[in-house]
């Protein structure tokens, strides 16, 4: 008999051992979810990691205040939750913007450093100039040009010209551009380039634009005032 209750403190014993440790697993995986949901929400909805600041840099034609603006990053958005993507989309739909990177510094600061574009062409415009890239993006309205721009005789209410003439300018080699003085565009298909030597350069069209200004850069050196690439396979200087 002593046998049989020895084995049945035991056994007693034991399911109060297993109901313990089951109670026990219950407890830390609910404390491990508890832990969870209050990583979950600091993270994600508190203002614990939220935004707190903005940072601008690399503008110049802009303003810190136009940058905000277009970015639209609210103060007390989390952190985790904010699509910096949007963000640079959204910046780099300004017209000054050349390129945007967008970064969270934790724990509270969104950074977002522009690149501004670089002014290569002036097109005048209404008593004063439109500048514009070397791609033809016009990107700002100004009184005087500032030196050293290429000034580009085109209408400036034509885009499609204008998209024209930066293929053009932009498809030259870095020597052949710093020999551009003027650029005229009547038309798109009467795009012609002036040399600061005085030397005429006949385009044509922007169409084969990068074979025309491999074809102007071996006539170049051969010398002459009047260059003709619009046919290039068929060249000809005088």
């Amino acid at each position: 008999m002593s046998e049989v209750r020895d084995a049945t403190a035991r056994l007693q014993l034991r399911r109060r051992g297993d109901r313990r440790r089951r109670w026990l697993r219950w407890l830390v995986a609910g404390l491990v979810v508890a832990l969870l949901a209050a990583a979950v929400w600091v993270v994600g909805f508190s203002p614990v990691l939220a935004v707190r600041a903005v940072t601008v840099t690399g503008t110049d034609v802009l303003t810190r205040a136009d940058v905000l603006a277009a970015a639209d990053v609210g103060v007390g958005t989390p952190m985790v939750r904010l699509d910096t993507g949007a963000v640079a989309d959204r910046v780099a739909g300004l017209p000054p913007v050349a390129s945007v990177t967008v970064t969270r510094s934790w724990p509270g600061t969104v950074r977002v450093a522009v690149t501004e574009r670089e002014p290569r062409l002036a097109i005048p415009a209404g008593g004063g100039y439109l500048l514009a890239d070397a791609e033809g993006v016009v990107f700002r309205a100004v009184h005087t040009a500032p030196s050293g721009l290429v000034v580009v005789d085109a209408d400036p209410d034509d885009q499609q010209v204008l998209v024209d003439v930066g293929t053009v300018f932009s498809s030259l080699s870095p020597q052949t551009a710093s020999k551009v003085s003027r650029l005229a565009a009547p038309s798109r298909d009467g795009i012609e380039l002036r040399l600061t030597d005085g030397a005429r350069v006949i385009w044509g069209s922007a169409d084969d634009s990068a074979l025309k200004s491999e074809v102007l850069d071996a006539l170049l050196p051969l010398g002459g005032t009047e260059f003709n690439v619009s046919a290039p396979a068929f060249p000809t200087r005088r």
